[in-house]
Parts: C-alpha cells; sequence; structure tokens
C-alpha cells in the first residue's frame, strides 16, 4: 500500500480527533439543553475522527488516490503565519484588524489571487464572525481595540 494524501490526511486527521477526544474525556458533559464544558469538544473531535477514519477506509478500498509527493511549502507556511497573526491580534487589536490581517495573509497563499475579490473577501470575514458572535450569541467580542 502506497503513501497517498487521502491516506495521510486520514491518519492526520484521525491522530487529532482522537487526541482531541482523550483531552475532552475529563470535561463535563452535560446536556443538549444544558451543554457542559465537554460538549463541544466531544462532538467536534468525534467527528474529526469519523472523517478521518472514513478517508483511511476509502482509500484502502480505493487505493487508487494521488501519491504523497512534494508539498507546497509557501502556501503551509503562509497559512500558519496568518492563524498565528490571528491568534495574536484577536485579544489586542480586536476582531476586526484579526480577520483583515487573516484574510489579506491567506490571500496571499493563493497563486491564482485576484486584487478584486480581496475586499469582498474581507468584508465577508468580518461580518461573519460579527454577526455570529456579537450578535447572534451576545459574546463581549472586542471589535476594535485602538
Amino acid at each position: 500500500m502506497k503513501a497517498t494524501r487521502d491516506l495521510i490526511a486520514g491518519l492526520v486527521f484521525s491522530g487529532i480527533g482522537l487526541a482531541a477526544l482523550i483531552i475532552a474525556r475529563n470535561y463535563p458533559f452535560g446536556s443538549t439543553l444544558n451543554m457542559g464544558a465537554g460538549y463541544f469538544p466531544v462532538i467536534v473531535s468525534t467527528l474529526i475522527l469519523i472523517f478521518g477514519i472514513v478517508l483511511v477506509i476509502q482509500e484502502i478500498i480505493r487505493g487508487n488516490g494521488p501519491a504523497f509527493g512534494d508539498i507546497a511549502w509557501r502556501p503551509l507556511l503562509i497559512i500558519t503565519g496568518a492563524v498565528i497573526g490571528f491568534a495574536l491580534l484577536i485579544d489586542t487589536a480586536g476582531l476586526i484588524p484579526a480577520v483583515a490581517f487573516l484574510v489579506v495573509a491567506g490571500w496571499f497563499a493563493d497563486p491564482a489571487r485576484k486584487w478584486r475579490h480581496l475586499p469582498v473577501q474581507i468584508a465577508i470575514g468580518i461580518a461573519v464572525p460579527i454577526l455570529i458572535f456579537r450578535l447572534g450569541l451576545n459574546m463581549p467580542i472586542n471589535l476594535w481595540a485602538f
């Protein structure tokens, strides 16, 4: 059996899902109406684990996926840096600058990027978390820290 992209991805997803499930097992689960601290992590990690297992099984059955070859380092490093930058900016600068940085930095990872798409991506990237977390869930997220 050759190492294919789907097999490697399935193993990575399975490992992450299993690790998160092991970490979250000691948190109080609660119920659907009264969610505990472990409710969301257990559900999400279980879904990730199942997704990984399905990928591995499909690849074992099919066995004809693309080979695991060269890694696109530039997009990988840019996206990793964008996520780290977002994590550093969210508390110090606020949601709007952090999301704008994330979108702009991530935009550079796409070799087929177009300038005319960037403002729309920034606007949607900022609007969606505000609608979900600030308006929908009433979370006290700092929008602008300047």
